[in-house]
This record gives structure tokens, C-alpha cells and sequence, in this order.
């Protein structure tokens, strides 16, 4: 067959396949195939960079410093790459993973424009057959998913979007071709990540600009800037120590929370200590505060009302700034996007803020949309309406275990998994980077995953074992130990992504793991050194 791209001529047989050529992807391909695997990697997108690929809309960037969630393992692309700014945007961030994959020589073993159609075990040939939208199919022994928590998009619920006869996007799969917003009114659907990252691009250019808003939430400056040669070299002196860093810490950014909690300081320092984290760069207000502010609600309340005074200073109209201040959730229950002037934007004439609580989109029209109050014409509408995040880029593939069960139905209650790593049922099959196990900083987290995945193929491989599964019981308790990481904390009762409650109808559930990246490890590594617990080999 071909080496590089293109549909394979015929069925092809291999150790492992990985779907997915994102950041997560590219990393488990390098470290089978530096195990002797045969092994390819099938990405939907016409490039590699998975979320880096397909989220191309203006502003789009990191929350991780960049160099915090780049490769670690490889002193190539430690000493030939240097990151520009502290949070780089995306076309730098797709730059890298297409010069990483280059100069680790993995592009010919990833078949780029393979979507996943369908995924079904055979229990005869202990071999998973995939075969993909385009009718190439793959015999592989291991199928392991690299998909991503957000990378399924969502859209709006409300009827007509295909009549619409003026310009749509959304964020998710936005044109490699620019867009052009001037002199054009142009409706943003959506207030999360996305949506304030690209909305000051908009309402720079657009003669209209109205924002359509859900759910406010808690944004803090990003506070960007260039890493400056001498910070690059300093970078590169510590970059081992920077990883460890990174895999000691919860979240796995180069962060720590304090040491002090909010209410062992005088009101003066805790205030200054808020306003020094408000002027810093990234997570820091999340990541290097006092150690309860998710735990005690006290705390998580002196965080939250400085954040409000911010939103309250900034936004000259009040009841402007009363809508962007969320009342359904305090600071750190939602990952807070970061911004760059999205308050400020807010403050321009041409700009519109409507509430879709008190004003829902009824239907899309072939000249813009109608709420329940009025219709509006738009020469633009730009979807920033998210993702069914963790399982729905899984679910929406066809995969099937053994007698057929479909792990869309598996999961119909919430994900079940051990580790985050196998669903019962599912022989052969290894979940990297999906959900209860994933959280925080994602190529820190992950990395520990694809290692972990290898080193159980390995030892199958050396023991000759044909199959490895999981079992209902073990996913229990996988199921309450990640219920546990979360009881106790501002997160426990939040309506969010991370539960599915952007999603109508999805029963809640939590999709992540917040017991932090220390103790997954820990976790793992534990179930590995007693007998790979909670895996049954055949």
C-alpha cells in the first residue's frame, strides 16, 4: 500500500491502530512503533494537530504555557523548536506537531483523511476490523482511540440552520481560508473558550456585531507575552526539571496552589494576593491560589467576588456587566476561559449583548434568526456552541465488543471504564486521553496514559497473551473513586461540560477525572504492580 496518503488498495493487518494524529495521538504512534509495533494512525483531518487542525477561528490558543504542553521526551525537539510566546496561538501550535511528526518520521505511518466509520471486534480473529468513511479497512489487534475531549461540535438545537443563505461557521471547524468579518453584521452564537477568544476579533472588524449568550462565565486576563531568547535558553536548562514539574503538580501546569489558605491572611494581603494572580499570565488565578479556594466556600467566595468587581469595573454599562457576571456558578466550578479585552468589547456601540434565557433562538432564517421577540438579519453567524465533550467524539463512531454491544449504549448512564483506559467489553480496545482520566494540562495527562497503554501491550506481547479486557466490577469502583475525586469541591454540584449539562438530554454524569495527575499515576501504576488489577487477560 501506500506509505503515505491515500485508501489502501486492500485490507491491511496490523499490531495496533490509533486513531488520531493530535498531539495525544502523534506521542502513543512514536512510542509503539519505538517498541517494535506495526502501527498506523488514521486522522479525519487533512493534517495533524487534532484540535490544532480544526480549530483554525482567530484568537484560538493555548491556556498551558507553551512550553509546559509541548513534548518532553524528545532532546531533538527540545534543542530545534522555540515557542514565541508564553500561550502560543494555533497556527504556531500546528507548525510544531507537524515539525515534531516530521523530524520523528511518523508522517508515513499516519493516513490522513480516514474518518472512522465503524469499529467491530471480532471474538473469532481476536482483531478489531475498522473500516473507514472512505471503505479502506484495517485488521488491527489493537485499537487504541486518541480522539480528544473536545472534539466533537455541537450545534444549536434550534431548526433552519441549513436555510440560512449568508456566511456560517463554527468554531470547531472553521476554514483554513480567512474570513473576513468587515463591514459585515455578524451574529456569535456561544460565551465559553471559544467564543471569547474570537469575539474582540469580531467586533474589531464587523460594523454589528451581536453576541448571543447562554451561560456567563468567570474570564481572567491571559496576560500574553514573547518568551525572550534568554527565557528560551532558561527553558531548555531546566526542561527535565520543568516535566517533573509538570507531573507533580494537580493539574500538571507548571503551578502550585499555595501553601495558605484565604482566611490565614489578612483581608489587605488576600486581596493583593487576588489582584497579583489577576495581572499574571495564564491559569495562575485557578492554579497558584490559596489551597481552598475549591474546597471552602468561603474562600470560593472572597475569589469570586474580586472577579466580580473586575467584570463590574471594566464593563461601563451595569446591566451589560450584570449579564456577563455568571449567577449559576462560582469561580473554579468551570474551567474560566481566558481573555484578551472580551470584557472591553462590550463597551463599543456596535456591539449587542442578548441573553438566551431571556430571549432563546427560536429558529435559524434564511436571512439571519428569529428569537422569541424578534428577527434579525445577519451577513454572518459564527457557531461558538462547543462540544459534546470526553465520549461524543467516541460515541458517534460505531465501535462494538464483543456480541455486538455498541459502547454508545455501554455508556448510555455515563462513561464506565477502569483506569480510563478500558470499557468492559470491549477486548483490545484502550481509551487514550478520553474521559475519567483526563483533566488539567491534556499532553501531561495523556502522555502518562499512552505509556501505560504501551508498556500493557508489551507485556502481553512478551506473555502471549491474545486479549485483554476489563470488568463490570472494576469499572465500578473506578466509577466511585472518580465520583470521590470531585465530592467535597465547588465542582461537586456544577452544571457544566465536564458533566454533559451542555448537552439536552444527556443524563449527568461526571466525564473527567479531578483527583489529580499525581494520583491517576499513582493509581495506575499501583493496578500495574499488582498483577495489572482490574484487567483480565486471555
Amino acid at each position: 500500500m501506500n506509505e503515505h496518503n491515500g485508501s489502501p488498495a486492500a485490507e491491511v493487518e496490523l499490531d495496533a491502530l490509533v486513531v488520531g494524529a493530535g498531539i495525544t495521538g502523534i506521542y502513543q504512534l512514536y512510542r509503539l512503533r519505538e517498541h517494535g509495533f506495526t502501527v498506523k494512525a488514521l486522522e479525519a483531518g487533512g493534517g495533524v494537530g487534532g484540535t490544532w487542525y480544526w480549530n483554525r477561528y482567530p484568537g484560538c490558543r493555548f491556556d498551558s504555557e507553551s512550553y509546559s504542553y509541548g513534548y518532553f521526551f524528545s532532546p531533538e525537539l527540545r534543542d530545534e523548536w522555540t515557542w514565541s510566546e508564553e500561550f502560543a496561538g494555533q497556527p504556531e501550535t500546528e507548525r510544531y506537531l507537524n515539525f515534531a511528526v516530521d523530524r520523528l518520521g511518523l508522517r508515513p505511518y499516519i493516513e490522513f483523511d480516514a474518518r472512522v466509520a465503524s469499529a467491530e471486534f471480532s471474538e473469532e480473529q481476536s482483531r478489531w476490523l475498522v473500516t473507514t468513511t472512505a471503505g479502506a479497512v484495517y485488521r488491527a489487534r489493537f485499537l487504541i482511540t486518541a480522539v480528544g475531549l473536545l472534539s466533537a461540535p455541537v450545534f444549536p438545537a434550534a431548526p433552519g440552520l441549513e436555510e440560512y443563505r449568508g456566511e456560517s461557521y463554527h468554531t470547531a471547524l472553521w476554514p483554513a481560508a480567512p474570513v473576513d468579518f468587515k463591514g459585515k453584521r455578524v451574529a456569535v452564537v456561544g460565551t465559553g473558550s471559544s467564543g471569547v477568544q474570537i469575539i474582540p476579533f469580531v467586533a474589531r472588524d464587523a460594523s454589528e456585531l451581536t453576541v448571543f449568550q447562554r451561560t456567563a462565565n468567570w474570564c481572567t486576563p491571559i496576560n500574553n507575552r514573547p518568551i525572550s531568547s534568554e527565557k528560551a535558553e532558561r527553558i531548555r536548562a531546566r526542561f527535565d526539571e520543568l516535566h517533573e514539574l509538570c507531573l507533580s503538580t494537580p493539574a500538571g501546569f507548571i503551578h502550585r496552589p499555595r501553601d495558605l489558605a484565604a482566611f490565614e491572611v489578612s483581608d489587605a494581603d488576600r486581596t493583593a494576593w487576588f489582584q497579583r494572580l489577576y495581572d499574571e499570565p495564564g491559569l495562575t488565578m485557578v492554579m497558584n491560589n490559596f489551597r481552598d479556594i475549591t474546597t471552602d466556600a468561603a474562600a470560593n467566595a472572597a475569589v469570586t467576588d474580586f472577579i466580580r468587581a473586575k467584570i463590574r469595573e471594566r464593563v461601563q454599562d451595569p446591566a451589560v456587566a450584570e449579564m456577563l457576571i455568571p449567577d449559576d456558578h462560582t469561580y473554579g466550578m468551570k474551567r474560566p476561559p481566558l481573555e484578551n479585552g472580551y470584557y472591553e468589547v462590550f463597551n463599543q456601540d456596535n456591539v449587542e449583548l442578548v441573553s438566551l434565557r431571556e430571549e432563546p433562538i427560536e429558529r435559524f432564517t434564511p436571512t439571519g434568526l428569529a428569537t422569541t421577540r424578534r428577527e434579525m438579519d445577519f451577513d454572518m453567524i459564527v457557531l461558538a456552541t462547543g462540544f459534546e465533550a470526553a465520549t461524543g467524539s467516541l460515541t458517534r463512531m460505531d465501535i462494538r465488543g464483543s456480541g455486538g454491544r455498541e459502547l454508545g449504549d455501554h455508556w448510555e448512564a455515563g462513561p464506565r471504564t477502569h483506569l480510563g483506559l478500558q470499557a468492559a467489553g470491549f477486548p483490545n480496545l484502550f481509551i487514550v486521553g478520553g474521559p475519567q482520566s483526563t483533566t488539567g494540562n491534556i499532553p501531561r495527562a495523556t502522555e502518562i496514559q499512552a505509556d501505560l497503554v504501551t508498556r500493557l501491550l508489551t507485556f502481553m506481547t512478551e506473555q502471549g497473551h491474545s486479549v485483554v479486557t476489563t470488568s463490570r466490577e472494576a469499572e465500578d469502583t473506578w466509577i466511585d473513586i472518580v465520583a470521590d475525586s470531585v465530592r467535597g469541591t465547588v465542582l461537586e454540584n456544577a452544571r457544566s461540560w465536564a458533566f454533559g449539562s451542555n448537552i439536552d438530554g444527556k443524563k449527568r454524569a461526571y466525564l473527567l477525572w479531578s483527583g489529580g495527575i499525581p494520583a491517576y499515576r499513582e493509581r495506575c501504576e499501583e493496578a500495574f504492580a499488582d498483577g495489572f488489577r482490574g484487567f483480565v487477560f486471555g
